[in-house]
This record gives structure tokens, sequence and C-alpha cells, in this order.
């Protein structure tokens, strides 16, 4: 029987149930009373935490922003070099890849449900909570001298994200290997010279 009071944790639960019903079927393909009986809750309960559907998806988006940005300041907060650094936060995404490649699809394929002064504000956070420390940790680099000075941050950020992106979809028994290429691949080039 479904619950009409929000048990503890019960908004984290939600986001969870749409973040895989929202990938599974899309946003227009999922209703809120799916998400509910997904749950075992009552519809009002999902309102008691979200407005609306696009309220829930825009949870949903930026739970994936936030848990990008832990990855990345765990990263950081690593001791070592740049080159550890890179590494723990390839890891990282690896580690969480098909968590991260659903919200990245649902944010591609579904952003566009959201209002655009909330589509915007979405944006920022990624770019707050997620590429600009991306971009703060190669800076370290730079000026340790283990990456090129000339060349701009923001772009050598785009770049490992680039590289970052296909590890989204290795499987485990090649996890470290590709870690370990993708590495070579940023820091050596494609030149192997």
């Amino acid at each position: 029987m479904p619950e009409d009071a929000p048990a503890p944790g019960t908004r984290e639960r939600i986001v969870d149930a749409a973040t895989e019903l929202f990938a599974e079927r899309g946003y227009l393909g999922t209703s809120m009373r799916e998400i509910a009986e997904e749950l075992g809750v009552s519809k009002p309960a999902l309102y008691h935490h979200f407005a609306d559907k696009q309220a829930l998806l825009l949870a949903v988006l930026l739970a994936a922003i936030e848990e990008a940005g832990a990855i990345v300041e765990r990263a950081a907060s690593r001791r070592g070099g740049v080159r550890d650094k890179v590494r723990t936060l390839l890891e990282g995404i690896i580690r969480d890849r098909r968590r991260q490649r659903s919200a990245m699809r649902l944010a591609e394929r579904e952003a566009v449900h959201l209002a655009d002064e909330t589509r915007a504000r979405m944006l920022a956070m990624y770019r707050q909570e997620f590429l600009l420390p991306v971009e703060t940790l190669l800076k370290s680099g730079q000026d340790a001298g283990e990456l090129t000075a000339s060349a701009d941050t923001a772009w050598l950020a785009h770049a490992l994200l680039a590289l970052a992106q296909q590890l989204l979809s290795v499987e485990d028994t090649h996890a470290a290997q590709q870690v370990n290429a993708t590495l070579d691949l940023f820091f050596e080039g494609a030149g192997g010279v």
C-alpha cells in the first residue's frame, strides 16, 4: 500500500527512480504515477517533494551534476601531481560510468523540456560545479610545469573530457587499461614521440 507521509531519504529515492525511468522511457514516456508506483508511494508523496515533473527532471539533472562535481573534488584533493589527479578523475568517471552515461543522455535528450531559464540555471551549475573545477585542476598542472602553460585551460578541460567520454562505454575488464591509454593520450599526445 502506498505511503502518504514522506520517509527520510524519500527525495533521494524519488530522484534515483526518476533517473532510471527517464533514462529507460524518456521524460515524456514517464508519468509521475509510474514513478510513484515504482517507489510504492502515493502521488501526493511525490508532489510533497516536487511541484511537477519538470521540477523532478531538474532535480535529476542537478543530482548528476553534483555527483560529477564530487568526482572532480576527490581528484583535486588527491596528493601528487596533475597526472595523479587526472587519473583519479578518470577512475571516478569510469567507476560511476553507468550513472554518468544515463545523466548525459538525459541532459542531451530531455533538457529541452525545461523552461529556458531553468535550463540556463542547470548549465550554469554544470559549469560552476564541474567544468571550472576541472579547469582549475589542469591550471594547477600548468602552474607546476606538468602541462603546457600556453594552452587555454578551458580548451584543455574540454579535450580531456572529450577523451574521458569514451570511458563511459568501457567494459569492466578493460577499465584500467583504458584509463592508462586515456592518460597517455592526454599527456603525451597521439604522436607517441
